[in-house]
C-alpha cells in the first residue's frame, strides 16, 4: 500500500493511481472490442464488460493510498463502479459493485461500511445518469461532467466518519475525489463511448441489412443468417414446418388503391399473422407480398392449426379503404419435415404447395405432409 505520512496527500501519487486504473480499463476495452466483433449475445457482452471493470477495480484496490489519521483508503473503485453503471447499465454496474463491495470487506473487515456505502452511492448515481442523462441531446462532455458530479456525491460518506474528522476530510480528501471523478468521467466516457458508438453503428448496420423496412420483419438475407440457429433448436421428436404465403390478388388491390394502401395491406396482414405465431417462430418477408414463417419444434397437427389460424385471422379481419371494406385473404403453402432440413429445399416444396393453394381458389392452406418431405438433412 502507498503510505501517507503527512495530512496532505501526494498529488502525483493520487493521479498515478488514477491513471493506472484508467490504463488497465482501456486495455480491457480494446480486448472487449475484439470480442464484440465476434457474434456474441448482447447480455454476454455486458457480463464480459462488467468483468473487465471488476478487474480494473481489483487492480486499483490492490494498491490503494492510505489516508492519514486512519481516515481509510483512496482508490478508483467509486469512479469505476459509477462509470460501469452509467455507460453500460445495471448488469455491468452490478458486477462492478459486487466486486468492489466484496473486496472492500476483505480489505477493511468490520469497518468497511463507509467504503461499501461509497460504491453503492456511485452505483445509484450511475444508474440515474444511465436512465435520465445518457440519451439526452446535449454535448458529450457536458454529460460527462454531469456524471462526474453525480459520482462526487460519494463525499457525503464523510458524514459517516467521526465528527472530528469532517474538516480534515473535506479539506484534504474531498477535492481529490471530486477531481478524479470529473476527470475520470470525461476520459472514460470519451474513450468507451467512442468504442461503443462504433460497435452500435456496426450492429445497427447489420440489423438494417437483414431487416425489411416496411414491415420490420427479417428479409431473405436475414432468414439465411438466422436459419442455422433455428436448425439447432429443432427437437427431432417433433420436427419443423414452414409456411409460405402471399396475399391473394394483391396486384389488383395495389393498382386499384395505390401503393400506399398496398403497403398498409401488407402491414395489416403481418399484424394478423404475427398474433397467431409462437414466440420462437421466425417470420420473414421474402419480397413483394411473399412471406415465410419457420416453425421449429412442432408436430404436424400443431403446424396445420397455426397455418389455418393465420389464414382465418387475415380473412376475417377486414380492411377499410375509402369508407369501404376490402376483402383480404392469403393463400398458404406449407410443408412439415421430420428432420432438420435445408431452407432452400423447404422453400421449394412449400412453393409447390402454395401454387396448389392458388389452384384451389385461394384463401386456403395446402399442407404437404411427411410422406412428401423426405428432404435432405441440413449439414
Amino acid at each position: 500500500m502507498r503510505n501517507a505520512d503527512v495530512p496532505m496527500f501526494d498529488v502525483m501519487e493520487i493521479f498515478t493511481s488514477f491513471f493506472d486504473a484508467i490504463a488497465v480499463l482501456m486495455a480491457l476495452v480494446l480486448m472487449f472490442s475484439v470480442l464484440h466483433r465476434g457474434r456474441r449475445a448482447r447480455v454476454r457482452n455486458k457480463v464480459i464488460m462488467g468483468g473487465m471493470f471488476a478487474f480494473a477495480i481489483v487492480v486499483s484496490m490492490s494498491d490503494p493510498i492510505v489516508l492519514p489519521q486512519n481516515a481509510g483508503f483512496l482508490d478508483m473503485r467509486v469512479l469505476l463502479v459509477g462509470t460501469a453503471a452509467g455507460l453500460l447499465g445495471p448488469l455491468a454496474g452490478a458486477i462492478s459493485l459486487l466486486t468492489a463491495s466484496i473486496y472492500t470487506v476483505i480489505m477493511v473487515g468490520v469497518g468497511a461500511l463507509v467504503g461499501v456505502l461509497g460504491v453503492v452511492i456511485a452505483f445509484g448515481m450511475g444508474l440515474i445518469w444511465y436512465n435520465y442523462v445518457r440519451k439526452r441531446d446535449i454535448a458529450a462532455w457536458k454529460k460527462s461532467l454531469v456524471l462526474g458530479g453525480l459520482l462526487s456525491l460519494q463525499v457525503l460518506t464523510i458524514f459517516v466518519k467521526p465528527i472530528d474528522m469532517w474538516t480534515m476530510m473535506f479539506l484534504d480528501y474531498a477535492p481529490y475525489i471530486v477531481a478524479t471523478n470529473f476527470i475520470g468521467s470525461l476520459i472514460i466516457n470519451h474513450l468507451l463511448s467512442g468504442e461503443l458508438s462504433f460497435l452500435s453503428e456496426a450492429e445497427a448496420s447489420k440489423i438494417d441489412a437483414n431487416t425489411d423496412h416496411l414491415t420490420g420483419l427479417l428479409n431473405r438475407r436475414g432468414l439465411k443468417l438466422v436459419y442455422p440457429n433455428v436448425l439447432r433448436s429443432v427437437d427431432e421428436t417433433k420436427g419443423q414446418a414452414l409456411l409460405y404465403f402471399d396475399v391473394d390478388k394483391f396486384k389488383v388491390t395495389n393498382d386499384s388503391f395505390g401503393h400506399a394502401v398496398g403497403d398498409d395491406v401488407l402491414r395489416h396482414v403481418v399484424t394478423c399473422v404475427a398474433s397467431n405465431l409462437r414466440q420462437k417462430d421466425t417470420f420473414v418477408r421474402l419480397g413483394g407480398d411473399e412471406f415465410v414463417v419457420v416453425l421449429p419444434e412442432i408436430d404436424i397437427d400443431e403446424a396445420r392449426a397455426i397455418g389455418e389460424r393465420c389464414r382465418s385471422a387475415v380473412a376475417n379481419s377486414g380492411f377499410g379503404v375509402a369508407c369501404q371494406v376490402v376483402p383480404i385473404s392469403i393463400s398458404v403453402g406449407a410443408v412439415w419435415a421430420e428432420t432438420p432440413s435445408r431452407i432452400d429445399t423447404l422453400l421449394e416444396i412449400a412453393d409447390k404447395a402454395l401454387y396448389s393453394a392458388k389452384g384451389k381458389g385461394r384463401n386456403t392452406v395446402v399442407f404437404i405432409g411427411p410422406k412428401h418431405t423426405r428432404v435432405p438433412v441440413a449439414a
